[in-house]
């Protein structure tokens, strides 16, 4: 191995994994004929591009690099940068013909004859006049509002005709004609208080020829379906901003647990301007409605109306001409029957139309496990799809007689992800993914093959290609490359399990040891814990850059034995592993995040349990102060950055607290003002000065603190928000650095 740096030089260069690890994915485009598939690998300066053959598995060269090379300069004049290929991406534009972007340049290739071309600049006038072809075609930003936090970046959506592109102005639908680029409003009454918004798809889904999910476009382009939302009455919370001459203040929507939420209302909007239709759901302030789909005539809508205490789902199908409904089938259990951010933020229903527009599949954990159920379009149960000690993740197609997923399908790695198929007409699930780890596949366009990249976080990632039934046609299509990062210094994470509090459950999670780990010397231990009941937080996939996995792999160069697990009260186990959040935060979760650790202490001599410390950011900022006053023996020091630390302040809490007015002791129980005084391990808070949701939450703690007596550190951080920008960040990064070094390497800190 190449001369290493120190630890900090490692954890720097490792904030940069792109860099140090090639071929980790692919980014496949497929031939328009549908016999191949195209992609680019190799280093910068050495790119190759290749073919597979979707019938056969081969894989060969696309091109020529030399003779493309000596195209380029001959169609415009430079030389091109590299060795290899001079792009990352291509698109098949005919059988023998790929498009490509250079800089600004758009290329297409004719890879036979060894031609290329560069396309001409747009016209000048044209584009002056908004009269340019690819500019009116081109989807273009906006911002648009969703519930909580600040606007974000949106793309228009192209309709299904390609006449229409659609986004939010001035807080009203607006459409754009691609015919001439002019836009008009298709709403008219949007206000601050009462705005219009729709359900947006990611534009990254069309480029990686993956299936989008539905848009709000209705399949003939005639209709759209659209929420008015009334935040009367919702609590604003004030965003503040120092850095100009003058302080300024701008107030976000922020409803708060047991407070006023806003209300959506779904519309049917015409393109033609005929007046919108409400959907007749009756009063929907304390609902959360949420569009499903269209079905394939344009003749109807699917809603989900989940309740606020998230105990009630009720699907209705609504006549897009009158707005009248029929309920289809209600869902009621004793506990959440969703996940609040899939719902509230990801306006995802766990409802999928199938093509022919006479059945839908339906997630539910009715029997302990997240499962698919098959219902026809009267809201009959035709069939229970899918049944096990396993956990469905979410559908990815609709392919002919068969359901395609992804699914914990293995009892024995709960957390590995597989794509499986089942029949619509009933029958055996089929694994159609081998090896452990977490898969992730894309289906061509024809339904046929599907490419397929699996990796563990020991094992780098490895691409293969498979037929649609999981017949290997090619076990390597692509392999990762991880020499760069064996250069700076690595050692494989790994994952274990281990018992918890309870003795029986098996909890899992990923360890992360330094660059130079010696099994002979004792590190002192950092947790990185999130704890929610909204997502995981173990990456069990290779450490990637961007991944969440990618913090504790940096925290573990700096000296230490990180650790990522999932305990109970966390999702994608059994709906009796995730409900023991129900109620009460304090539940099982520091004490299982305890036992895990003197657990893999019993295993490891490594690992010195007087030195522990963790870490969180947002809700997992509250887990970590949580287990700080459950566990002071344990944890001597911890971070919270971004702090999602009140529970009253949020709604996004009474999915699983109920509402205050309803569990008042469940919300005082979890409340950790009231508790600071039993902090006894050392901690530190960054906060970033604009981000409404938690900056008022790490002040309320430090003031919570300073009168309880406590030394706490408190590092502001000038017009942030959750998230920081890569100079905060960096900063935050050194922060942490000293305050563990301080507090874990070198001595005890004051609250000891």
């Amino acid at each position: 191995m190449a001369e290493v740096g120190n630890g900090k030089a490692v954890a720097a260069a490792y904030k940069n994994l792109a860099a140090l690890i090639s071929d980790a994915n692919v980014m496949p485009t497929w031939s328009p004929d549908g016999s191949a598939v195209g992609f680019v690998s190799g280093p910068k300066e050495q790119r190759q591009a290749w073919r597979a053959n979707l019938a056969t598995g081969e894989k060969t060269p696309l091109l020529d690099v030399a003779q493309l090379r000596k195209a380029l300069l001959a169609a415009t004049g430079i030389t091109p940068a590299g060795q290899g290929v001079p792009f990352e991406h291509f698109a098949f534009i005919a059988p023998t013909m790929i498009a490509f972007a250079i800089g600004t340049d758009n290329i297409s290739y004719d890879f036979v004859h060894g031609l290329a071309f560069m396309a001409p600049a747009p016209n000048a006038i044209d584009t002056y006049l908004g009269m340019n072809a690819q500019a009116r075609m081109t989807p273009r930003p906006f911002k648009r509002s969703l519930p909580m936090i600040d606007p974000t970046d949106a793309y228009e959506i192209m309709s299904p005709d390609a006449q229409w592109l659609l986004s939010i102005q001035d807080r009203n639908v607006s459409l754009r004609a691609t015919v001439d680029g002019r836009s008009f409003a298709l709403t008219k009454d949007g206000t601050p208080e009462v705005e219009w918004t729709v359900d947006w798809t990611n534009p990254m889904f069309a480029l990686l020829g993956l299936a989008s999910p539905s848009t709000n476009w209705s399949p003939q382009a005639t209709k759209i379906a659209a929420y008015r939302v009334d935040n009367r009455g919702v609590f604003q919370a004030p965003q503040m901003h120092y850095l100009k001459r003058q302080d300024e203040v701008v107030f976000r929507n922020f409803p708060t647990a047991g407070g006023v939420l806003e209300q959506h209302t779904l519309f049917i909007l015409d393109v033609e301007g005929n007046a919108p239709v409400e959907i007749q759901l009756g009063n929907t302030r304390d609902q959360y409605p949420c569009f499903a789909g269209w079905l394939p005539d344009g003749s109807e809508v699917l809603v989900a109306v989940m309740s606020r205490d998230c105990r009630r789902i009720e699907v209705f199908a609504a006549n897009a001409v009158t707005g009248a409904v029929r309920s289809l089938f209600v869902e009621e259990r004793e506990t959440f029957v969703r996940i609040h951010h899939d719902v509230y933020l990801g306006r995802k229903a766990g409802l999928t139309l199938t093509p022919d527009g006479k059945h839908f599949l339906w997630l539910s954990e009715r029997d302990g496990w997240k499962h698919l159920y098959l219902y026809d379009l009267q809201g009959k149960l035709v069939s229970q799809l899918t049944s096990g000690d396993w956990a469905v993740c979410e559908v990815s197609s609709v392919i002919a007689d068969h359901v395609y997923f992804t699914a914990h399908s293995d009892p024995q790695r709960p957390y590995d992800v597989h794509l499986c198929r089942v029949p619509l007409a009933g029958g055996a699930m089929q694994v159609l993914t081998q090896g452990e780890g977490k898969h992730g596949c894309m289906i061509a366009p024809n339904g046929q093959t599907f490419i397929d990249t699996y990796s563990t976080p020991s094992q780098p990632p490895i691409t293969c290609l498979r037929r649609i039934d999981g017949t290997l046609l090619n076990a390597e299509l692509l392999k990762a490359d991880i020499s760069k990062l064996q250069q700076v210094g690595y050692t494989a994470p790994e994952q274990f399990s281990v018992k918890a509090a309870d003795g029986k459950t098996d909890l899992w999670g990923v360890m992360y040891k330094p660059f130079d780990f010696d099994p002979a010397k004792k590190y002192p231990v950092i947790e990185f814990i999130y704890g929610g009941p909204q997502m995981i937080l173990g990456d069990h996939a290779f450490p990637a850059a961007g991944s969440l996995g990618g913090i504790p792999f940096r925290l573990a160069q700096l000296g230490y034995i990180a650790i990522a697990l999932d305990a109970r009260g966390t999702p994608d186990r059994s709906k009796a592993f995730h409900d023991t959040c129900y109620g009460s935060f304090k539940g099982t979760m520091s004490d299982d995040h305890a036992a895990a650790m003197r657990n893999l202490a019993a295993k490891h001599s490594f690992i010195d349990l007087s030195r522990v410390g963790i870490t969180g950011h947002s809700w997992g900022a509250y887990s970590t102060i949580r287990c700080m006053l459950d566990q002071p023996d344990l944890y001597k020091a911890g971070i919270v950055t971004a702090p999602g630390i009140d529970v009253y302040s949020c709604v996004l809490y009474e999915c699983y607290l109920g509402l205050p007015q309803l569990n008042p002791q469940g919300y005082r129980n979890a409340d950790l003002y009231s508790q600071a005084a039993q902090l006894k391990g050392e901690l530190m808070i960054a906060g970033g000065t604009s981000d409404h949701a938690t900056w008022t939450d790490g002040i309320k703690m430090s003031e919570a603190l300073i009168r309880a007596g406590k030394m706490h550190q408190f590092v502001p951080l000038p017009e942030q928000y959750h998230a920081f920008d890569s100079v905060h960040d960096e900063y935050v990064d050194r922060c942490i650095a000293a305050f563990f070094e301080q507090n874990l390497q070198s001595g005890k800190g004051e609250n000891a």
